[in-house]
């Protein structure tokens, strides 16, 4: 269905698919296997589902990463209003 760069992406829409009722599964690939022999790739980890499922988990993934990626904007922005007012982060 599509594969991400990273685990924990990749465990997330597993869990938002199979709350959808949608048989999915994720499969590491490149530096992430289990393939210690083969020639050294990038990590990826491919999403699959049933073939009748495709197109409603394509649009599940398509609105969880764009959340993913408003969550990582989001976070960028606090980061960066937090280092300009010189608080010190919380717990230090």
């Amino acid at each position: 269905m599509t594969s991400v760069q990273d685990p924990l992406t990749a465990e997330r829409l597993v869990e938002v698919l199979q709350e959808a009722k949608v048989d999915a599964f994720s499969r590491a690939g490149g530096a992430a296997s289990t393939d210690a022999f083969g020639a050294a790739t990038a990590a990826f980890f491919d999403i699959f589902v049933p073939t009748e499922s495709h197109a409603q988990a394509e649009a599940l993934a398509r609105t969880e990463l764009e959340a993913i990626e408003r969550d990582a904007e989001a976070n960028g922005r606090a980061a960066e209003e937090e280092a300009l007012s010189g608080e010190k982060p919380a717990g230090s």
